[in-house]
């Protein structure tokens, strides 16, 4: 496949120019079957949620504080009510500029709201993780899938160094010597801005 500069997007890190081509509509495919091959999978909303739950009565059962469990798996479920992004489809308004107008006053009252229940939600999930293994195994799942997609994307869609161009494997992909070659400090900056190319909306999302 011929790319032109074009095509290209540069990521300046440290006095270095990296070039990464523009995302086709195949490559999201391309990177869950990437993943899959790999047995890398996210764990869900639904998977995490029911997981919190478990845990907590698990919890408040063996410590004798139902009281505490029942507050926190309150507390739990409305968060995650309030973590799913509200879009426009969400308003039932005809008028756009009425519309846009509840939209972003909703968007700001999920986002005071979760700021205001993030500290406890952290000390929650920290406790799960100390003492819920099926939670703890969601979370290592999570983190793993979270790390090597990181590295795909960057193997996926990185073309050249200034003006070299990186080794790709018979995939075409990034050899693994050639990632490995990258500084370290690189390769976070590399995947963020890759990653906001393949999926716009859900880099946004996450920050």
């Amino acid at each position: 496949m011929t790319t032109s500069r074009e095509d290209l997007h540069p990521c300046p890190i440290g006095g270095v120019t990296w070039w990464l081509r523009t995302p086709t509509v195949f490559d999201p495919a391309r990177m869950r079957r990437v993943l899959t091959r790999q047995g890398v999978r996210r764990p869900t909303l639904t998977e995490m949620r029911v997981a919190s739950l478990a845990g907590i009565a698990a919890i408040a059962e063996a410590v004798g504080d139902t009281a505490e469990g029942e507050r926190q798996s309150a507390l739990l479920e409305e968060w995650y009510e309030i973590i799913v992004p509200i879009d426009e489809d969400d308003v039932d308004d005809p008028d756009p500029v009425s519309r846009s107008a509840e939209l972003e006053r909703r968007r700001a009252e999920q986002l005071d709201r979760q700021r205001a229940l993030m500290a406890d939600v952290i000390a929650i999930e920290a406790n799960l993780e100390r003492h819920h293994p099926p939670y703890r195994e969601l979370v290592a799942d999570r983190q793993y899938w979270d790390e090597v997609s990181q590295i795909e994307v960057v193997r996926m869609l990185l073309l050249r160094k200034d003006d070299e161009l990186l080794a790709r494997d018979p995939d075409g992909m990034l050899t693994q010597a050639t990632y490995a070659s990258i500084p370290e400090g690189h390769r976070g900056l590399l995947a963020k801005f890759a990653m906001a190319l393949l999926a716009p909306d859900k880099a946004t999302e996450k920050n």
